[in-house]
């Protein structure tokens, strides 16, 4: 799950991106304009516009992105290639190695801009991942199984507590450490005795098993012979290539558990060998689906020349998202690319267990937000209390973050736990976060009103003030979202028990019961870990 890149990596990047000259195309922002999407996993930075920002490369950025920015007074610039961008001086500064950019005028807001890039690029067909993702809460081993052992005991014993918890459950997540070796698709037979069992205790509690896989091979192994030969020996290898010209070695990419062969997904036969290859693997175990990791285009620009000698990186990434949403409709993946209108369900970069920096509970809102206006509005934000396995070695777990990421994950239309509250807080802590878990099954209606309503139009499901009250003082950085058009949720994300809520013109019934009449700020003090702020508007 730990998705850091090699330094190796880092260094092709750079090769790669100065290989071409760029055409650079200079855009002079208008007075309060500002800016959205691009690079989702940069959403902690958005909206750009109001200072000098770094350069996001889209050739080589991760998690959920798209050739794509929106603006706050109706513009968006789009390529069907990937650019770099970067607020400067007062100029939105792109370099493409296709093509000048120019922006496009299509009306007067955000939600202008975004719906008619949507309509022009991406649209939707009205399909949305099944129902499960978002009516119940989900479950992954991940933090348990890292900590406590990558084994079947441990995967059991999660299991069996988590049904005695009284906790909803609808997708079970079996995390990543499973396989002998990776591409094998088969369990550590000594650590995994009986997996068939595993599962079938999963899927007695009326649970939908997913479980970790990634396009990885192990150089070393039977199936890598198998892939790199005896498939050769019929015109057909199912590996990409090394970059140097004339090569017909296997690439062999460095990600964060070693040294890999990969599928190339750019080849059709390939493609559908490996489709074949975890479609029976699942079907062997009673497993409905696939947390799909990796796919980062960083990995593939390293030293990988593919069938489709026209793809790059991102192309790679926008194969493996692809397939995961044609073929699996039972899935989870982490990095997309230009993947606007699939049925995909998304998720946010490993977040910390931490309050703030780059990977903090404070970045959460700010990357759906991001996500949504690059047309993938299903997206999960991380598990509750972090998903980055390193931050909980050696320390203890921060009950007051722990129960706020589960009230602000409560209110968005997916939510994932993986720590277990019931080892990891006290028995008040244990029953708030049940009672987030319970409140987002009570706007399960809701929230799947809203996700079929985004499956239609485009809209996202998690909006900006911005995108709901345009030009009326919200175009800025907020810790508060519309969830929908209807709700106005401000979740705490400091641990100062302190909240500023914002709340726009009109009538709004709060979680107390209180009518507020905007446009009014409330200066919230001393919020009891028990209280989610959120606002009806009535």
């Amino acid at each position: 799950m730990k998705n850091g890149l090699t330094s190796a990596a880092l260094l092709a990047l750079a090769a790669l991106t100065a290989s071409a000259a760029p055409v650079v195309s200079e855009i002079p922002l208008l007075p309060g304009e500002l800016w959205w999407g691009g690079g989702g996993g940069d959403g902690q930075n958005q909206p750009y516009g109001t200072a000098d920002s770094k350069r996001v490369n889209l050739r080589t950025h991760g998690n959920t992105s798209a050739p794509l920015l929106v603006s706050s007074c109706g513009r968006y610039v789009w390529s069907e290639k990937p650019f770099g961008y970067v607020f400067k001086g007062g100029k939105l500064v792109l370099d493409s190695d296709a093509e000048k950019i120019v922006p496009v005028s299509a009306g007067r807001t955000l939600k202008d801009a975004y719906l008619a890039a949507a309509k022009a690029h991406f649209r939707f067909d009205g399909r949305t991942p099944p129902d499960v993702f978002f009516s119940l809460p989900q479950w992954n081993n991940w933090i348990e199984i890292f900590l406590h052992g990558m084994d079947q005991k441990v995967a059991d014993d999660y299991t069996a507590e988590l049904a005695k918890s009284g906790f909803p459950c609808g997708v079970y997540m079996m995390d990543g450490g499973w396989m002998s070796h990776q591409g094998s698709y088969e369990f550590y037979a000594r650590d995994f005795p009986d997996p068939k069992g595993l599962f079938d205790r999963i899927n007695a509690q009326g649970w939908t098993p997913l479980i970790w896989t990634a396009h990885f091979v192990s150089p070393d192994s039977r199936e890598y012979k198998k892939l790199r030969y005896h498939q050769k020996l019929n015109g057909l290898d199912y590996l990409a290539y090394r970059k140097q010209p004339g090569s017909h070695a296997a690439a062999v990419v460095r990600w964060w558990s070693g040294v890999s062969a990969i599928y190339d997904l750019t080849k059709p036969e390939a493609n559908a060998f490996y489709v074949k290859t975890l479609k029976d693997f699942a079907a062997a175990y009673g497993i409905k689906g696939f947390k799909f990791d990796a796919g980062d285009p960083a990995f593939f620009a390293e030293d990988c020349r593919f069938h489709d000698a026209a793809a790059e990186p991102v192309d790679y990434t926008r194969l493996y998202a692809e397939m995961a949403a044609r073929e699996f409709p039972y899935h989870e993946i982490r990095v997309s690319w230009k993947c606007g209108g699939l049925p995909l369900v998304t998720r946010l970069g490993d977040r910390a267990h931490a309050w703030t920096g780059g990977r903090g509970q404070d970045t959460v809102v700010p990357q759906i937000i991001a996500a949504g206006l690059v047309g993938c509005p299903y997206s999960l934000a991380d598990m509750v209390g972090g998903g980055l396995e390193t931050s909980f070695v050696g320390r203890e777990v921060d009950e007051k973050l722990f129960v706020r990421s589960a009230a602000l994950q409560s209110l968005m239309p997916m939510m994932q736990f993986s720590p277990a509250p019931w080892r990891h807080l006290s028995p008040e802590g244990v029953k708030l976060c049940r009672s987030f878990a319970d409140l987002h099954v009570a706007f399960a209606p809701y929230i799947l009103e809203t996700a079929r309503h985004a499956a239609r139009t485009g809209e996202p499901i998690v909006r900006s003030m911005e995108y709901e009250f345009p030009h009326q003082g919200f175009n800025r950085p907020m810790q508060q979202f519309m969830l929908g058009s209807r709700w106005l949720v401000a979740p705490v994300v400091t641990p100062d028990d302190a909240k500023i809520v914002e709340l726009p013109a009109g009538r709004w019934r709060d979680d107390l019961g209180e009518v507020h009449v905007g446009p009014k700020v409330l200066q919230l003090k001393d919020v009891p870990l028990s209280r989610l702020p959120h606002y009806e508007a009535i």
